[in-house]
């Protein structure tokens, strides 16, 4: 078992912008914004996650995975679509 806490969202601090759009298009409002301007946001809720995937999708940064989505384990074959595996 993991000491770690549950990890819904990943933020890569090198290629995020710190814009926010981020935390503002949210539905569930698991990210909030850094204090400091041009900072990644925080996750604060990770356990609040639906796993939509609409943060990662509206990133300006999407090709440089600036934020990623970590779906669990057993969701992952009812979420996934298409040719992944």
């Amino acid at each position: 078992m993991l000491n770690e806490p549950f990890k819904a969202i990943e933020i890569e601090p090198e290629t995020c912008t710190g814009c926010n759009i981020c935390v503002d298009i949210c539905p569930m409002d698991v990210l909030a914004p850094n204090a400091e301007q041009g900072m990644p946001p925080i996750v604060a809720y990770p356990e609040e996650c639906w796993f939509c995937g609409c943060c990662a999708e509206r990133c300006p940064q999407k090709g440089k995975d600036a934020i990623r989505v970590i779906i669990p384990l057993p969701m992952r074959v009812s979420v996934w679509r298409g040719d992944k595996p």
